[in-house]
């Protein structure tokens, strides 16, 4: 329940009414009045009797009138306790409200509303006496004077008093559109009216906008809203009351006259509102960090696996295709930038161009790795039909028994001069038949029986580089587990890389699969933005920054996926101007995105397999290394282990401290309370988001074969085009053809040109399939995922009607027919759902 805030804790105070003295004292003074002087009696004090009194004003609110003290013309001001010279001087029309006693029939109030019981007002067909006289004859006055004289922006202030009791406050109720907001009292100095009166009387009242409940102001917003079109009269929105009467204070005629633009006081409720919703949060907050904190064990644990280049020593194939003494250090060394900040040459730190022949360099990699919380490396397995090549840093693992767990990522492509696995240029090639993947799978045993290797259950985990060019998959995949089996491992654990736009391992008979980015990442090209770009560049940069928040949003698959991230990438040391680059890269976004597959690892996948790979350890001439360079240091090194520490890193190295210990103002003790608080929100906030069901996004839209019967589709708009910044992670601007198995998913982002169109996120958008050959069915997927590109509405001067113009898709093949399709887009029409209009992207699909 929210709490009404009252300005205003004092009730009134009534008084019982007696008698006055004949003789009390009173104070002679001279008031100026329109011209004319006239004596008063000011009393020191009153409780008088009931009296009848009649109106004398025609309608309770006489114009401004300043008091002018012993018959001076000078200005006033005061400069009382609660109230300011500038106080005084607005508030130095003093006002009034006169009312009867007596009970009457409905009649309306001073500022025109009708108000059902209320009491009588009689309006004399005389002209109006003065207010002030009114005032000082008390004796003869209403039992209740007032008005209000001041609305600025929900301050509202005016006067009251009680003829009764003047000394006393007086209740207040306020009302805004008829709903009771607050109550308060009269408690304010007004010295215009003390000045009258003879007393310092605190007879004006104040309220803000601090009074109005969240609540209220919810009501009172959607009111108000609509009539925020119109300026308002303030006495259609504004009443305050006398406590415990139907008596209505009036507005000075200066107030009633003017009228407000409602769009102006808006905001301040939608403050308050505002409000209200963070006040929610901290209570949730507060309520989450209050609850116990669940006991972590060992099988919660994530492995960090860091992927290995072995290449780093010269061996007779390299000085054969490449030169004597080649290593990768030879492209790292003589890399350029590109671009001002481009980050060119990467020069080795702490192990400098180090020389794998050395035994002593694999040993301090490994330290090093221990030390910052990487559980793995994951070789990169070099075998070309029985050859095998940069296997000695393996061995020596085997051989020395390095304290280190390691498993093998087959590289089983091409090994090109390209460095891509093309079949231009081949060095070594790899022959995919049955006899050779036999043979290969025998070549791993030696390595399956190290105490060292990783396992799953029991079963040794490999990695396959491209799984799609093995003969037939499958089978391949059978037979090497029945070989494993043979020697004595439960079972063989094979995950798919998922490296060329594979993804779903089960098609291939695969246990899992594992992400090696930059493969299948979404980012958005953005060498347009890079300033002093050398004009001979040819390669595409990337934007590091939209990588890891697309990584971030990407829904859990529905296999065993090992999520993968990279800390930075750049193979312009290899390919020069022809290279790619992710530009932004730094620690602390890469430490973002690994605690987020942590945290994900330790929902998603069985305790006996938590990995989240790494790309790379020391690709130093992809740009992509843990290894400590001249610019970072341990910097991304760093964000491993704290990534690693389940929102309990700092209290784990505050464990050697005493809790007495101070820091600062604090004590180390304080620190691990708080930490451990805000470890156990995160926690259960985590928790609040895994069970939160419903997202769309967190499956693939299926492909549905549609009639053509059921849809109207208008012919193509000259002019209208679906641009994709992806397809599958890769650029999609110059693709014409595309080539998909059943098994894969077409994952898709980019924006929709079509200007006539509303694009709003209601009407429904489809990605179309349909026959080249005009045979057969049309496939739709619907899009979920629609966002917003002011980018695009700035850059092509479009109306708002196409801000809801970009879009993302992941849909699934396996319901598509094998076959040639073109790609388009379907908008749905406002009028007509039935009635689409085709948007055409120029590209083919060929699904197998």
């Amino acid at each position: 329940m929210t709490a009404r805030i009252n300005i205003g804790s004092e009730t009134s105070d009534r008084q019982t009414r007696g008698a006055v003295s004949d003789d009390s004292p009173c104070l002679k003074t001279r008031y100026k009045y329109s011209n004319e002087e006239a004596d008063c009696a000011v009393l020191p004090h009153l409780a008088i009797r009931d009296v009848s009194y009649r109106a004398a004003t025609k309608d309770c609110i006489v114009r401004g009138c300043r008091p002018n003290v012993s018959g001076r013309n000078d200005d006033w001001g005061y400069d009382e306790v609660g109230e300011t010279r500038a106080d005084a001087t607005a508030h130095s029309d003093a006002k009034q409200i006169s009312a009867e006693e007596t009970q009457g029939s409905k009649e309306k109030t001073s500022h025109g509303k009708a108000n059902p019981g209320a009491r009588a007002i009689r309006l004399p067909s005389s002209e109006p006496e003065s207010p002030l006289k009114n005032l000082k004859d008390l004796y003869a006055a209403p039992a209740w004077r007032g008005c209000i004289d001041t609305f600025d922006n929900w301050d509202i202030r005016g006067w009251a008093l009680s003829t009764d009791n003047v000394m006393g406050s007086v209740g207040l109720d306020i009302f805004l559109c008829g709903i009771h907001v607050t109550s308060t009292t009269t408690r304010y100095n007004r010295p215009d009216i003390d000045k009258i009166v003879g007393l310092p009387i605190r007879a004006g009242f104040r309220i803000n906008a601090s009074a109005i409940s969240t609540e209220a102001a919810a009501n009172i917003f959607t009111q108000l809203k609509k009539i925020a079109d119109t300026p308002q009269i303030i006495g259609d929105i504004l009443t305050i009351k006398i406590a415990d009467t139907d008596i209505i204070l009036p507005f000075t005629g200066k107030l009633l006259a003017e009228k407000i633009e409602v769009s102006k006081i808006l905001p301040v409720l939608d403050a308050i509102i505002a409000s209200q919703v963070r006040n929610e949060y901290i209570s949730v907050r507060d309520q989450l960090i209050s609850l116990p904190v669940p006991e972590e064990d060992d099988t919660s644990e994530v492995k960090p696996i860091a992927f290995y280049l072995p290449q780093f020593h010269p061996f007779p194939e390299n000085d054969e295709w490449w030169g004597e003494g080649f290593t990768e250090w030879t492209n790292v060394v003589g890399a350029k930038p590109f671009f001002p900040t481009h980050h060119q040459p990467h020069i080795p730190a702490d192990f400098g161009y180090y020389d794998l022949r050395v035994e002593d360099v694999q040993q301090k990699q490994i330290d090093l790795a221990k030390r910052y919380g990487i559980k793995g490396f994951c070789y990169y397995y070099y075998w070309f039909s029985g050859k095998k090549l940069m296997t000695m840093p393996i061995d020596r693992h085997v051989e020395k028994n390095l304290d280190l767990d390691f498993c093998l990522c087959w590289a089983n492509e091409n090994w090109s001069r390209r460095w891509d696995g093309s079949e231009s240029d081949v060095l070594i090639a790899q022959r995919h038949v049955e006899e050779d993947d036999v043979e290969f799978i025998n070549s791993c045993i030696e390595y399956f029986k190290s105490d060292k290797y990783i396992t799953v259950d029991g079963a040794p985990l490999l990695l396959v580089y491209r799984i799609s060019l093995l003969q037939n998959p499958e089978a391949t995949v059978a037979r090497w587990r029945k070989i494993v089996k043979s020697h004595g491992f439960p079972d063989l654990h094979v995950s798919m890389v998922e490296s060329f736009g594979l993804t779903d391992p089960n098609a291939y008979g695969c246990d899992s699969s594992c992400q090696f980015p930059p493969h299948g990442v979404v980012a958005p090209e953005v060498n347009h933005k890079i300033k002093d770009l050398d004009p001979a560049y040819r390669g595409k940069i990337y934007d590091y920054k939209e990588v890891v928040r697309s990584e971030i949003a990407r829904p859990a698959a529905e296999y065993i996926q090992f999520r993968c991230a990279m800390p930075s990438w750049d193979n312009t040391s290899r390919k020069g101007k022809d290279g790619n680059v992710f530009a932004h890269s730094s620690p602390e976004l890469f430490e973002a995105w690994m605690s987020y597959l942590c945290a994900q690892a330790r929902v998603n996948l069985p305790s006996s397999s938590r990995f989240v790979f790494i790309n790379a350890w020391n690709e130093w001439a992809e740009g992509a290394h843990l290894e400590p360079d001249a610019k970072n240091a341990h910097a991304f090194l760093n964000s491993v282990r704290r990534s690693l520490s389940h929102d309990r890193g700092l209290v784990a190295s505050l464990d050697s401290l005493p809790d007495d210990e101070e820091i600062g103002a604090v004590t180390v003790g304080d620190i691990k309370s708080l930490v451990q608080k805000l470890a156990n929100a995160n926690q259960q906030l985590q928790g609040l988001i895994r069970n939160h069901g419903g997202s769309v996004a967190d499956r693939a839209s299926p492909f549905v074969a549609v009639d053509k019967s059921w849809f109207e589709v208008e012919t193509i708009t000259a002019g209208d085009r679906v641009w994709l910044d992806n397809i599958n992670g890769r650029p999609g601007h110059d693709t014409k053809i595309e080539f998909f198995s059943r098994q894969q998913t077409l994952t898709l982002r980019g924006w929709i040109h079509s200007p006539a169109m509303l694009l709003s996120p209601s009407l429904p958008v489809f990605v179309s399939l349909s026959p080249t050959d005009r045979s057969g069915f049309s496939y739709f997927a619907k899009i979920y995922d629609r966002e917003r590109r002011e980018d695009i509405i700035n850059s092509l001067n479009l109306s708002e009607s196409s801000v809801w113009c970009g879009f993302s898709i992941k849909a699934a093949l396996n319901g598509v027919e094998p076959g040639r399709y073109s790609l388009q887009f379907l908008l749905s029409k406002a009028g007509d759902i039935k009635d689409l209009v085709p948007v055409p992207t120029y590209i083919e699909l060929v699904v197998s």
